[in-house]
């Protein structure tokens, strides 16, 4: 009967040629591995690899920025075989701002000029045209009513800046008239020339704010002095020499019969001798303006500043400078019988 000898715990050491065989047969493997990966990186993901230029494709970028890409080689210590292929860098057109400049920039240069380029259009100013200004309105004159006997002459002459010292919105219809009140009416209207020579007034300073208008008063042939030398300019005015002024600055002449002319007044034997042919003249021209009764002149009494602008305007009227405004006040010529 033989015994069986056990077999023994050790192995064997590999051969030589087994040891070939293991390594070729990984190396195969290896290399199909990488032939596959190569050819289709999308199932490893692996496209930001880098692979020998044995292979098809170059590497691509990885979508998941956690998984790490191997870092390149070194250029001292890259292999023959191995190629790395360039990156195409991201490059975003930009469009010109301007022009471009006649200068041939270098290849690939983007030349952006500091300054516009000379015959660019600039955009019309646009402005907006100016608002016409509005037309002032008739005066507003608290004491004037609507129905005031004066109202069409006072708001007439305020409007044309004849009376200016309107205060308030108060024309102050029934105050009387100064001289030299008078004298600074007459020289707004009165645009003729010097037909006296100045007189030098013992009560009139040349630094007097009234001296120009009574010298342009007197020498337009409006006003005269008193025989003393004297003005008198605040001295108040009656309603004959308002008339007789008008008259004398119109140069207004009256008609052969006076005293004829002034029938028409009920008071004519008022009227002093020296203004019977002013007031007839001015009568005849119908410039003369009553109130209340027309036919009564009241030559002596102290004349209103309603009054006075009344006899102005018709003034005015008659030498074509305003409209004529019809009045019942307003006495109308009258022709005398031959």
């Amino acid at each position: 009967m033989s015994s069986s000898i056990p077999p023994s715990g050790k192995r064997n050491p590999l051969g030589f040629d087994e040891l070939i065989a293991i390594v070729v047969t990984f190396g195969t493997m290896g290399a199909i591995f990488f032939w596959i990966t190569g050819r289709n990186p999308d199932r490893l993901n692996a496209r930001s690899w880098q692979f020998p230029a044995v292979f098809s494709q170059p590497a691509a970028a990885p979508d998941n920025l956690k998984i790490l890409t191997p870092v390149p080689p070194s250029s001292d210590l890259r292999s023959p075989a191995t190629i790395l292929l360039p990156s195409q860098p991201d490059i975003v057109p930009v469009a010109p701002l301007a022009p471009v400049v006649p200068v041939v920039p270098p290849m690939g240069t983007i030349v952006v000029p500091e300054t516009p380029i000379r015959g660019e259009t600039v955009p019309p100013v646009i402005t907006k045209p100016k608002a016409a200004t509005p037309k002032a309105g008739p005066a507003k004159l608290s004491d004037v009513p609507e129905k005031y006997w004066a109202r069409p002459f006072i708001v007439a002459l305020v409007d044309r800046k004849v009376f200016t010292d309107v205060a308030d919105n108060k024309f102050r219809p029934d105050e009387p008239m100064t001289r030299a009140e008078l004298a600074r009416l007459i020289e707004r209207i009165g645009d003729k020339e010097a037909r006296r020579k100045p007189v030098d007034f013992k009560d009139v300073k040349d630094s007097s704010p009234i001296a120009g208008a009574i010298d342009h008063s007197v020498k337009t042939g409006y006003l005269k002095g008193y025989p003393d030398n004297a003005f008198r300019p605040d001295k108040e005015v009656p309603r004959v020499e308002v008339i007789a002024s008008l008259a004398s600055g119109l140069n207004l002449k009256p008609s052969a019969k006076p005293n004829q002319t002034l029938q028409v007044y009920t008071d004519r034997k008022k009227v002093p001798k020296w203004a019977v042919n002013k007031v007839a003249a001015a009568t005849e021209a119908g410039i003369v303006v009553n109130h209340p009764t027309p036919t009564l002149l009241q030559p002596n009494k102290i004349a209103t500043r309603a009054e006075v602008a009344a006899m102005i305007y018709e003034a005015m009227a008659k030498q074509g400078k305003v409209p004529v405004k019809p009045s019942e006040r307003v006495i109308k010529p009258v022709k005398p019988s031959k």
